[in-house]
Protein backbone atom coordinates (compact mmCIF):
# COMPACT_ATOMS: atom_id res chain seq x y z
CA UNK A 1 0.00 0.00 0.00
CA UNK A 2 1.29 3.38 -0.88
CA UNK A 3 1.60 6.50 1.40
CA UNK A 4 2.99 10.05 1.10
CA UNK A 5 5.30 9.08 4.32
CA UNK A 6 3.23 11.11 6.78
CA UNK A 7 3.49 8.28 9.79
CA UNK A 8 7.14 7.62 9.25
CA UNK A 9 8.83 10.33 7.41
CA UNK A 10 9.60 13.65 9.32
CA UNK A 11 8.51 17.12 7.92
CA UNK A 12 10.08 20.11 8.93
CA UNK A 13 7.07 22.10 9.09
CA UNK A 14 6.24 20.26 12.45
CA UNK A 15 9.29 20.50 13.92
CA UNK A 16 10.51 23.11 16.17
CA UNK A 17 13.04 25.75 17.36
CA UNK A 18 14.54 25.36 13.73
CA UNK A 19 15.79 22.04 13.80
CA UNK A 20 16.52 19.87 11.31
CA UNK A 21 14.82 16.45 10.23
CA UNK A 22 17.40 14.68 12.02
CA UNK A 23 17.41 15.91 15.25
CA UNK A 24 14.75 16.14 18.42
CA UNK A 25 14.22 17.47 21.43
CA UNK A 26 13.01 17.66 24.43
CA UNK A 27 12.77 20.74 25.22
CA UNK A 28 8.92 21.55 24.10
CA UNK A 29 8.08 19.04 26.68
CA UNK A 30 9.42 20.97 29.85
CA UNK A 31 7.38 23.63 28.51
CA UNK A 32 4.10 21.69 28.39
CA UNK A 33 5.26 19.75 31.83
CA UNK A 34 5.19 23.26 33.39
CA UNK A 35 2.32 24.78 32.19
CA UNK A 36 0.13 21.17 32.75
CA UNK A 37 1.15 20.90 36.68
CA UNK A 38 1.19 24.83 36.90
CA UNK A 39 -2.52 25.19 35.19
CA UNK A 40 -3.71 22.40 37.90
CA UNK A 41 -1.93 24.35 41.07
CA UNK A 42 -3.30 27.79 39.84
CA UNK A 43 -6.72 26.48 39.86
CA UNK A 44 -6.68 23.58 42.72
CA UNK A 45 -5.73 27.07 44.76
CA UNK A 46 -8.64 29.39 43.84
CA UNK A 47 -11.25 27.24 42.85
CA UNK A 48 -12.57 27.61 46.96
CA UNK A 49 -12.08 31.65 47.18
CA UNK A 50 -13.90 31.65 43.44
CA UNK A 51 -16.40 29.86 44.95
CA UNK A 52 -16.59 31.77 48.17
CA UNK A 53 -16.99 34.88 46.39
CA UNK A 54 -20.08 34.00 44.38
CA UNK A 55 -21.39 32.66 47.57
CA UNK A 56 -21.05 36.11 49.14
CA UNK A 57 -21.98 37.65 46.18
CA UNK A 58 -25.52 35.77 46.33
CA UNK A 59 -26.36 36.56 49.85
CA UNK A 60 -25.45 40.54 48.91
CA UNK A 61 -27.58 40.50 45.68
CA UNK A 62 -28.78 37.61 45.15
CA UNK A 63 -29.85 37.06 41.16
CA UNK A 64 -30.55 34.45 38.48
CA UNK A 65 -26.83 34.68 37.37
CA UNK A 66 -25.73 34.27 41.13
CA UNK A 67 -27.90 31.16 41.86
CA UNK A 68 -26.91 29.68 37.92
CA UNK A 69 -23.28 29.93 39.41
CA UNK A 70 -23.78 28.42 42.53
CA UNK A 71 -25.56 25.33 41.04
CA UNK A 72 -22.46 24.54 38.92
CA UNK A 73 -19.99 21.96 40.57
CA UNK A 74 -16.77 22.77 42.22
CA UNK A 75 -15.26 20.88 39.46
CA UNK A 76 -16.85 23.11 37.13
CA UNK A 77 -15.25 26.18 38.73
CA UNK A 78 -11.73 24.15 38.91
CA UNK A 79 -11.85 23.11 34.93
CA UNK A 80 -12.83 27.45 34.21
CA UNK A 81 -10.25 28.18 36.76
CA UNK A 82 -7.61 25.87 34.78
CA UNK A 83 -7.84 27.34 31.49
CA UNK A 84 -7.23 31.11 32.84
CA UNK A 85 -3.08 30.26 32.81
CA UNK A 86 -3.20 28.49 30.09
CA UNK A 87 -4.98 30.75 27.66
CA UNK A 88 -2.75 33.83 29.45
CA UNK A 89 0.57 32.18 29.18
CA UNK A 90 -0.16 30.71 25.46
CA UNK A 91 1.28 34.06 23.95
CA UNK A 92 4.64 32.91 25.74
CA UNK A 93 4.26 29.47 24.77
CA UNK A 94 3.43 30.69 21.00
CA UNK A 95 7.04 32.73 21.49
CA UNK A 96 8.72 29.61 22.88
CA UNK A 97 8.22 27.16 20.39
CA UNK A 98 8.76 29.73 17.85
CA UNK A 99 4.65 29.70 16.60
CA UNK A 100 4.08 33.42 17.10
CA UNK A 101 2.60 33.62 13.83
CA UNK A 102 -0.52 32.23 11.99
CA UNK A 103 1.68 30.66 9.16
CA UNK A 104 4.21 29.09 11.41
CA UNK A 105 0.60 27.70 12.91
CA UNK A 106 -0.97 26.37 9.59
CA UNK A 107 -3.91 28.51 9.61
CA UNK A 108 -3.66 29.82 5.97
CA UNK A 109 -5.59 32.52 4.83
CA UNK A 110 -7.26 33.61 1.56
CA UNK A 111 -9.95 31.21 -0.90
CA UNK A 112 -7.25 27.85 -0.61
CA UNK A 113 -7.69 27.49 3.63
CA UNK A 114 -11.21 28.72 3.45
CA UNK A 115 -12.36 25.79 1.09
CA UNK A 116 -10.16 23.60 3.43
CA UNK A 117 -12.13 24.84 6.19
CA UNK A 118 -15.39 24.40 4.72
CA UNK A 119 -14.46 20.99 3.22
CA UNK A 120 -13.69 19.56 6.76
CA UNK A 121 -16.67 21.24 8.11
CA UNK A 122 -19.65 19.60 6.07
CA UNK A 123 -17.48 16.73 6.59
CA UNK A 124 -18.15 16.83 9.90
CA UNK A 125 -21.72 17.74 9.72
CA UNK A 126 -22.33 14.90 7.24
CA UNK A 127 -20.72 12.12 9.76
CA UNK A 128 -22.95 13.12 12.52
CA UNK A 129 -26.01 13.00 9.59
CA UNK A 130 -24.59 9.22 9.05
CA UNK A 131 -24.80 8.28 12.72
CA UNK A 132 -27.29 10.01 13.56
CA UNK A 133 -29.85 8.12 10.72
CA UNK A 134 -28.09 4.60 11.72
CA UNK A 135 -29.38 5.88 15.06
CA UNK A 136 -32.75 6.25 14.60
CA UNK A 137 -32.46 3.10 11.87
CA UNK A 138 -31.41 0.65 15.02
CA UNK A 139 -32.37 2.40 18.38
CA UNK A 140 -34.91 4.18 19.93
CA UNK A 141 -34.62 7.73 19.19
CA UNK A 142 -37.67 10.40 19.71
CA UNK A 143 -38.22 13.93 18.69
CA UNK A 144 -37.93 16.64 22.11
CA UNK A 145 -41.25 17.85 23.48
CA UNK A 146 -40.40 20.95 23.64
CA UNK A 147 -37.26 21.93 21.70
CA UNK A 148 -35.52 25.41 21.40
CA UNK A 149 -36.18 27.45 18.27
CA UNK A 150 -34.01 26.14 15.29
CA UNK A 151 -32.62 29.71 15.23
CA UNK A 152 -31.08 29.72 18.58
CA UNK A 153 -30.00 26.25 18.33
CA UNK A 154 -28.42 26.64 15.59
CA UNK A 155 -26.53 29.91 16.67
CA UNK A 156 -25.43 28.30 19.66
CA UNK A 157 -24.14 25.03 17.91
CA UNK A 158 -22.17 27.14 15.18
CA UNK A 159 -20.53 29.20 18.43
CA UNK A 160 -20.15 26.85 19.93
CA UNK A 161 -17.87 24.34 17.20
CA UNK A 162 -15.98 26.94 16.06
CA UNK A 163 -14.82 28.24 19.66
CA UNK A 164 -14.25 25.25 20.73
CA UNK A 165 -12.61 23.59 17.52
CA UNK A 166 -10.81 26.66 16.97
CA UNK A 167 -8.95 26.76 20.53
CA UNK A 168 -8.69 22.99 21.05
CA UNK A 169 -6.81 22.42 17.70
CA UNK A 170 -4.90 25.88 18.25
CA UNK A 171 -3.30 23.69 21.61
CA UNK A 172 -3.57 20.47 20.67
CA UNK A 173 -2.81 19.87 16.76
CA UNK A 174 -0.99 23.55 16.46
CA UNK A 175 1.25 23.19 19.20
CA UNK A 176 1.17 19.72 21.40
CA UNK A 177 1.49 18.34 18.20
CA UNK A 178 4.36 19.80 17.12
CA UNK A 179 5.87 19.42 20.58
CA UNK A 180 5.45 15.36 20.44
CA UNK A 181 6.63 16.05 16.89
CA UNK A 182 9.90 17.34 17.62
CA UNK A 183 10.54 15.21 20.33
CA UNK A 184 9.93 12.12 18.73
CA UNK A 185 12.01 10.34 15.75
CA UNK A 186 8.84 8.66 13.98
CA UNK A 187 5.86 11.01 13.33
CA UNK A 188 3.59 7.95 14.14
CA UNK A 189 4.74 8.14 17.55
CA UNK A 190 4.11 11.54 18.06
CA UNK A 191 0.65 11.43 16.23
CA UNK A 192 -0.23 8.85 18.82
CA UNK A 193 0.95 10.33 21.83
CA UNK A 194 -0.89 13.91 20.75
CA UNK A 195 -4.29 12.02 20.61
CA UNK A 196 -3.62 9.55 23.22
CA UNK A 197 -3.04 13.21 25.76
CA UNK A 198 -5.92 14.68 23.45
CA UNK A 199 -8.43 11.62 24.67
CA UNK A 200 -7.04 12.41 28.94
CA UNK A 201 -7.44 15.81 29.14
CA UNK A 202 -11.58 15.27 28.22
CA UNK A 203 -11.25 12.78 31.13
CA UNK A 204 -13.34 14.80 34.62
CA UNK A 205 -13.59 13.73 38.32
CA UNK A 206 -15.47 10.57 38.06
CA UNK A 207 -19.04 10.79 39.36
CA UNK A 208 -18.32 7.59 41.60
CA UNK A 209 -15.55 9.93 43.05
CA UNK A 210 -17.69 13.34 43.23
CA UNK A 211 -19.86 11.96 45.00
CA UNK A 212 -17.36 10.48 47.57
CA UNK A 213 -15.77 13.66 48.14
CA UNK A 214 -16.41 15.87 51.54
CA UNK A 215 -19.35 17.88 51.20
CA UNK A 216 -19.26 21.50 51.50
CA UNK A 217 -16.00 23.84 50.23
CA UNK A 218 -12.66 24.13 52.45
CA UNK A 219 -9.05 25.10 51.14
CA UNK A 220 -8.43 21.76 50.12
CA UNK A 221 -11.41 20.88 47.94
CA UNK A 222 -9.08 22.54 44.88
CA UNK A 223 -6.88 20.06 45.62
CA UNK A 224 -8.66 17.16 45.94
CA UNK A 225 -9.82 17.58 42.59
CA UNK A 226 -6.98 18.65 41.16
CA UNK A 227 -5.97 14.86 42.11
CA UNK A 228 -8.76 13.48 40.92
CA UNK A 229 -8.98 14.98 37.70
CA UNK A 230 -5.35 13.85 37.19
CA UNK A 231 -5.36 10.47 37.73
CA UNK A 232 -9.71 9.90 37.93
CA UNK A 233 -9.20 8.18 34.43
CA UNK A 234 -8.22 5.11 36.31
CA UNK A 235 -11.55 4.97 37.97
CA UNK A 236 -14.82 3.61 36.17
CA UNK A 237 -12.68 3.86 32.90
CA UNK A 238 -14.93 4.12 29.30
CA UNK A 239 -13.25 2.39 26.46
CA UNK A 240 -15.75 3.76 24.77
CA UNK A 241 -15.00 7.64 25.11
CA UNK A 242 -11.25 6.98 25.20
CA UNK A 243 -11.25 5.20 22.36
CA UNK A 244 -13.54 7.58 20.05
CA UNK A 245 -11.75 10.38 21.22
CA UNK A 246 -7.99 9.02 20.78
CA UNK A 247 -9.49 8.36 17.04
CA UNK A 248 -10.88 11.42 16.33
CA UNK A 249 -7.49 12.86 17.41
CA UNK A 250 -5.71 10.84 15.11
CA UNK A 251 -8.08 11.90 12.55
CA UNK A 252 -7.69 15.60 13.22
CA UNK A 253 -3.47 15.30 13.78
CA UNK A 254 -3.45 13.26 10.51
CA UNK A 255 -4.93 16.04 8.42
CA UNK A 256 -2.87 18.18 9.86
CA UNK A 257 0.01 16.48 9.05
CA UNK A 258 -1.28 15.63 5.27
CA UNK A 259 -2.26 18.84 4.79
CA UNK A 260 0.35 21.46 6.37
CA UNK A 261 -2.64 23.15 8.04
CA UNK A 262 -4.51 23.57 10.94
CA UNK A 263 -7.34 25.08 9.52
CA UNK A 264 -9.19 21.28 8.22
CA UNK A 265 -8.72 20.29 11.99
CA UNK A 266 -10.35 23.26 12.77
CA UNK A 267 -13.29 22.90 10.58
CA UNK A 268 -13.85 19.32 11.25
CA UNK A 269 -13.70 19.92 14.79
CA UNK A 270 -16.36 22.81 14.33
CA UNK A 271 -18.41 20.30 12.13
CA UNK A 272 -19.09 17.95 14.20
CA UNK A 273 -19.72 19.62 18.26
CA UNK A 274 -21.55 22.10 15.97
CA UNK A 275 -23.94 19.31 14.29
CA UNK A 276 -24.12 16.85 17.75
CA UNK A 277 -25.20 20.53 19.39
CA UNK A 278 -28.31 21.14 17.13
CA UNK A 279 -29.20 17.21 17.09
CA UNK A 280 -29.20 16.80 21.27
CA UNK A 281 -31.53 20.01 20.87
CA UNK A 282 -33.96 18.21 19.23
CA UNK A 283 -33.69 14.75 20.25
CA UNK A 284 -34.33 12.58 23.12
CA UNK A 285 -32.07 9.10 23.41
CA UNK A 286 -34.28 6.40 25.78
CA UNK A 287 -31.86 3.25 27.19
CA UNK A 288 -31.44 0.69 24.06
CA UNK A 289 -29.61 -2.14 23.86
CA UNK A 290 -27.83 -0.69 20.49
CA UNK A 291 -26.56 2.32 22.07
CA UNK A 292 -23.55 0.53 23.11
CA UNK A 293 -22.96 0.42 19.41
CA UNK A 294 -24.59 3.35 17.94
CA UNK A 295 -24.16 5.39 20.51
CA UNK A 296 -26.90 8.40 21.54
CA UNK A 297 -26.73 12.42 22.40
CA UNK A 298 -22.62 11.58 22.53
CA UNK A 299 -20.31 11.79 19.91
CA UNK A 300 -17.90 9.69 21.87
CA UNK A 301 -20.76 7.05 23.64
CA UNK A 302 -20.74 4.12 21.10
CA UNK A 303 -17.85 2.21 18.69
CA UNK A 304 -19.86 2.91 15.34
CA UNK A 305 -17.86 6.51 15.67
CA UNK A 306 -14.54 4.72 16.49
CA UNK A 307 -15.17 2.50 13.43
CA UNK A 308 -16.11 5.31 11.01
CA UNK A 309 -13.16 7.62 12.32
CA UNK A 310 -10.68 4.45 11.86
CA UNK A 311 -11.86 4.15 8.36
CA UNK A 312 -11.64 7.97 7.75
CA UNK A 313 -8.15 7.77 9.39
CA UNK A 314 -6.86 5.43 7.00
CA UNK A 315 -8.16 7.55 4.14
CA UNK A 316 -6.42 9.97 5.07
CA UNK A 317 -3.37 8.57 5.34
CA UNK A 318 -3.54 6.39 2.19
CA UNK A 319 -4.59 9.69 -0.02
CA UNK A 320 -2.29 10.99 -3.07
CA UNK A 321 -0.18 13.68 -1.64
CA UNK A 322 -1.51 16.51 -3.51
CA UNK A 323 0.34 18.03 -7.17
CA UNK A 324 2.92 20.64 -5.82
CA UNK A 325 2.70 19.91 -2.07
CA UNK A 326 6.01 19.37 -0.46
CA UNK A 327 7.36 16.43 -0.46
CA UNK A 328 8.44 14.31 3.12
Amino acid sequence: MMTSGILTRRDPRFILFGLGPEKTSARGLVVLAVVFFGSLAFAAALTAPAWWLVKWWDTVDSTDTTRWLLGKGVDVYFDRLRWVPILAGLPWLMSVCHLWSWHALGLERGQTGGLKFGAAWLAGILLVAGLALAQSRFTLVFLQPDPPPWAVSAAHALLAGLILGFFEETVFRGLLLRIFYTNARRPWLALTLTSVFFAYMHFKVPSSIWGGLPHGVNWFTGWLVAYWTTFGIMVDFDWTQFTVLWALGMVLGALTLRTGSLLPAIGLHAGLVAAMSFYRDYHVFPSDPGRGFWGGGGFTDGWAAAIVLAVAFVAIVVWPRARGAPAV
